[in-house]
């Protein structure tokens, strides 16, 4: 039986590899969203030297086409009360290395190279100072404990999965619209465990639901056009107050943002950016630009 399923996931991916051009463009994108939130997390959990290496971050499978490595996140400490925060983390880094992978092996030679990426605690202090999270003259290091992390992870992730959300609809292969289907919805999950993690942890810190709140707010007005965010405060659901932990829209279906929308988040800017934020000399592939808004 295993044998057979590992026939089959090959011949799964050998014939997604036959994607048209059209296909090329949104998984270039995926993987570029993947770089950043894969190494982040990697070197938060695992620490120096977990970071995507050579082989994974190069432009297509040579060597003349070298990616930078990403060095700039450290490894976070997790006290014994904080272990299960660990094990889901570790769980969400773990996946977003296997989809890293997954999707170069789509990509190939068309296989965008990873530039240079800001995750220091300085690039997280701008981006929470310009949502309001923290005061102008705070803050904000992503490192120095696990809900801090957590409270930095739920802003990439929440960018990783509305992205890929919103490019599922940009797939013309069978077999390429299927996988990332799949991978939209393993994000979903991803972003909505983070959320519990930071609901669980307001029980002592109650700032961190209005951290949240201001970071989905600043989220949605630098991408504008339509919801694309929610916060962490309860709203009305059928005439009760309810938190909204996953990102869905009244419909319960998962909020989508284009990239455009993705890029003004994360180059921070809602103009029509080519760089900037956590990508200071910007991204390789077709969408690489933000929107203008």
């Amino acid at each position: 039986m295993l044998a057979g399923a590992v026939v089959v996931g090959t011949a799964g991916i050998a014939q997604a590899q036959v994607a048209s051009s059209v296909d090329t463009a949104p998984l270039q994108f995926a993987l570029n969203l993947h770089y950043l939130s894969t190494n982040m997390l990697q070197l938060a959990i695992y620490g120096a030297g977990r970071q995507l290496p050579a082989q994974y971050i190069r432009g297509g499978e040579t060597l003349d086409r070298p990616g930078v490595s990403a060095t700039s996140a450290k490894q976070v400490s997790f006290p014994a009360g904080t272990r299960d925060i660990q094990a889901r983390i570790q769980e969400i880094a773990d996946s977003l290395w296997f989809r890293t992978l997954f999707l170069r092996d789509l990509l190939r030679a068309d296989s965008p190279a990873q530039n240079q990426i800001d995750m220091t605690a300085e690039r997280f202090t701008a981006m929470f100072r310009l949502a309001g999270a923290i005061g102008p003259g705070d803050s904000f290091d992503p490192y120095a404990s696990p809900v801090d992390l957590a409270l930095a992870a739920e802003t990439i992730l929440a960018v990783q999965a509305t992205a890929l959300n919103g490019l599922s609809t940009l797939y013309t292969n069978p077999v390429i619209r299927a996988s990332m289907l799949s991978m939209a919805a393993t994000a979903a999950t991803d972003v909505t465990t983070i959320r519990t993690i930071l609901m669980a942890a307001s029980a002592a810190r109650p700032e961190i639901v209005t951290m949240v709140d201001r970071m989905a707010s600043w989220r949605n007005g630098i991408g504008g056009g339509d919801t694309t965010d929610r916060g962490l405060s309860p709203v009305p659901v059928n005439g009760r107050l309810a938190a909204r932990l996953a990102l869905t829209d009244d419909d319960g279906l998962h909020l989508s943002r284009t990239p455009g929308h993705a890029l003004n988040v994360l180059f921070m800017t809602p103009g029509a950016a080519t760089q900037g934020g956590f990508f200071p000399t910007g991204i390789n592939g077709t969408f690489k630009t933000g929107a203008a808004n």
